[in-house]
C-alpha cells in the first residue's frame, strides 16, 4: 500500500510541477459550478496547463530533476510495470503481469546459468552441458551430467528447481540459443 502511494506522489508531484496555485484553484472550485458550464471549465484549465507547460519548458531547457536515469543504472522493469498497472485496464494489467513474469523466468534462467557455470568451475569433473551451448555433438544430453556410477546431473537438479512454467520458458530459450 506505501508503494502505491508513492507513486500516487510521483504524478502528483508532476502535476505540481506543471500548474500554478491559480490553476489548481480552478480545480477545486470545479465541482461548484453550475453543471452545464463543467465541462467547459475543465476544458479551459486543461488549456491553461498546456500554456503554463509551454512557458515553463521554454525558461527551463534543462532536465528535470528525478525524471530520467543515469546510463550506468539499468532500469527496473518490473517495478515499472507495478507503476504503470496502477493506471491501467485489466487487460493490460494482465499483459503486464505476464511481461513481469517472463522477466522473472529471464532472470531465474540466467541465474541458473551463473550458478552452473560456477559449479563447473568449481567442479571441473562434471559433464553437464552448458544449457545454451548442448554438447560437443550437439545432440541432446543423455541426462548422465558426471560420467561414473551413481552420479547425477547438476543441469536435471537446476531444472527440478524451477515451476512448470519457468521450464517451459528455460527450454524455449534454449532452443533458440541451439538453432544455428
Amino acid at each position: 500500500m506505501a508503494n502505491n502511494h508513492e507513486e500516487a506522489a510521483n504524478v502528483m508531484a508532476f502535476d505540481a510541477l506543471y500548474t500554478t496555485n491559480q490553476i489548481q484553484k480552478l480545480k477545486v472550485l470545479l465541482p461548484y459550478i453550475e453543471p452545464s458550464m463543467q465541462k467547459n471549465m475543465a476544458v479551459y484549465i486543461k488549456y491553461m496547463e498546456l500554456q503554463y507547460t509551454m512557458h515553463y519548458v521554454r525558461r527551463h531547457p534543462f532536465q528535470i530533476s528525478g525524471c530520467s536515469i543515469s546510463d550506468s543504472q539499468k532500469p527496473d522493469l518490473q517495478s515499472l510495470c507495478l507503476q504503470l498497472s496502477l493506471y491501467s485496464s485489466p487487460e493490460e494489467i494482465r499483459q503486464l503481469e505476464q511481461f513481469r513474469n517472463m522477466l522473472q523466468t529471464m532472470e531465474t534462467v540466467q541465474e541458473m546459468s551463473q550458478t552452473l557455470s560456477a559449479l563447473q568451475e568449481i567442479f571441473p569433473d562434471m559433464a553437464a552441458s552448458s544449457p545454451f551451448e548442448g554438447n560437443a555433438s550437439n545432440e541432446p544430453d543423455s541426462g548422465s551430467g558426471i560420467t561414473g556410477p551413481g552420479s547425477f546431473s547438476m543441469m536435471d537438479m537446476l531444472m527440478n528447481m524451477l515451476s512448470p512454467e519457468q521450464k517451459e520458458m528455460f527450454e524455449m530459450f534454449q532452443q533458440q540459443n541451439l538453432e544455428p
